[in-house]
């Protein structure tokens, strides 16, 4: 178990802080400094008498300490580089709990490490993948370690860390570890237990109907199969009574049915084993970033839409306003002509072409066919209406010539007619009218004014 932190006093306080949990241990460390050293083991005691009311005299008889520093063992709060070579010895040294404030450990913490506790991250991480089962925390546990931390949790104090809130007993330093302390009688008593009810060769039994068939089951069957491999078990079984459950009952301090909120604690056990909060969070903020995505591209595309529309729309403004011109010259022009064209019958018109002008009909108008036509045009796509505009321009112009024409052809026979009578009416008379007095018809073109 590997220990990494920058602040050197805090590296080393949190790990006395752990193993003193364990009763009596920080009074027997005279083998913690080296993995050679057996010295508790070889001059140990076992306790021949228990005095109840002594409690120094009841964790001795129970086998306290455990004592995990002994042969292949060591605690260095604070190791130094020049100690790596014994660590890396997996023949001589089997388990240790170190600590250092050198990154070249945490760089290589797979090769020095099983466990790494990270103070400057506040993380754990098990490297070892045969230990999580064995370190994992069976339904009793977790409701006992949930009732630990939420009484801490309840009374702490940020100001003054060394009294709970409440001035009381719960929550406070003796709370915690009176805690552990029962814990580990209760776990010791049921070990001692199974080992009564599994020997065969014990033939007279009488099993007390409070006690559970097995109450190791509670605790983390891995975990004890684990212990059981370990030099301080084997000082345990040796030193201890074989029937300490008299003493203390052998029963995990929460021990009881599973509960929903024993299955809510497996859940999140579970979530955390997994990392799944880490990992829903990483999908979490890739999906927010998909969705912003996407939200800005349909904003684009929506914008794009309606500058299309706006776009169109203005086009189809432009192109209306250009046909109206168009269609307004078109009729400007229209009565333009027509303004012309009584401009030249007024002026043509003599007292003597009047009378003659009275049984003819003047020059035709224009047609309203083609101002239905330039409306149509006007109505109609720009080339169409260039197109139409010409056709009907050149349509008006073609008739107004035939009209034209026509009303001077009328014109001539009028006065062929009226100077012949005038030459036959004097001749009748007897009178000769010369030839220069007859007067000769004026042909003067539409349009001029004499």
């Amino acid at each position: 178990m590997l220990f990494f932190g920058s602040r050197c006093e805090r590296l080393c306080m949190i790990q006395f802080s752990l193993i003193s949990l364990i009763p009596n241990l920080l009074s027997h460390l005279s083998d913690c400094a080296s993995p050679d050293l057996d010295t508790y083991a070889s001059t140990f005691t076992p306790a021949a008498t228990l005095k109840t009311s002594s409690r120094p005299s009841l964790l001795a008889y129970m086998g306290l300490p455990i004592q995990i520093f002994g042969k292949g063992s060591l605690f260095g709060p604070y190791t130094p580089l020049q100690q790596l070579d014994i660590l890396a010895d997996s023949n001589r040294t089997q388990s240790y709990i170190v600590g250092s404030t050198n990154s070249l450990l945490l760089q290589q913490r797979d090769r020095y490490s099983d466990i790494l506790i990270n103070l400057d991250e506040s993380s754990i991480s098990i490297s070892n993948p045969s230990l999580r089962s064995a370190l994992a925390l069976s339904a009793a546990d977790r409701r006992w370690i949930d009732f630990l931390t939420q009484t801490v949790t309840s009374t702490w104090d940020p100001q003054n860390p060394s009294r709970p809130t409440t001035l009381a007993y719960m929550g406070s330093e003796e709370f915690i570890r009176l805690q552990f302390e029962e814990y580990l009688l209760a776990l010791l008593s049921a070990v001692k237990y199974h080992l009564y009810i599994s020997d065969p060769s014990s033939t007279t039994k009488i099993l007390d109907a409070n006690h559970d068939p097995d109450p190791i089951t509670d605790f983390n069957p891995d975990w004890l199969a684990a212990w059981r491999l370990t030099p301080s078990y084997a000082l345990f079984t040796r030193s201890t009574d074989a029937h300490l459950f008299d003493i203390v009952e052998p029963r995990h301090p929460t021990a009881g049915a599973i509960t929903i909120d024993d299955v809510q604690r497996r859940i999140a056990q579970q979530i955390q084993t997994l990392h799944l909060d880490d990992r829903f969070a990483t999908t979490k903020e890739t999906v927010g970033k998909h969705l912003a995505t996407g939200k800005e591209r349909v904003r684009e595309g929506v914008e794009r839409l309606w500058a299309d529309i706006e776009a169109f729309k203005e086009q189809r403004r432009k192109a209306a306003l250009e046909n109206g011109g168009l269609a307004t010259n078109t009729t400007r022009t229209q009565e333009a002509r027509r303004g012309s064209a009584v401009s030249t019958a007024s002026a043509s018109n003599t007292p003597e072409k009047q009378r003659i002008s009275s049984s003819s009909a003047g020059p035709p108008a224009i047609p309203t066919r083609f101002a239905s036509a330039a409306a149509a045009a006007a109505r109609a796509p720009d080339m169409t209406a260039a197109h139409a505009s010409v056709a009907a321009a050149g349509q008006r112009a073609g008739a107004y010539m035939s009209s034209w024409g026509a009303w001077a052809a009328e014109k001539r026979k009028g006065w062929g007619r009226g100077a012949t009578a005038e030459h036959v009416s004097g001749e009748a008379a007897g009178e000769k009218v010369p030839d220069a007095q007859i007067q000769q018809p004026v042909v003067r073109r539409p349009g001029k004014k004499k």
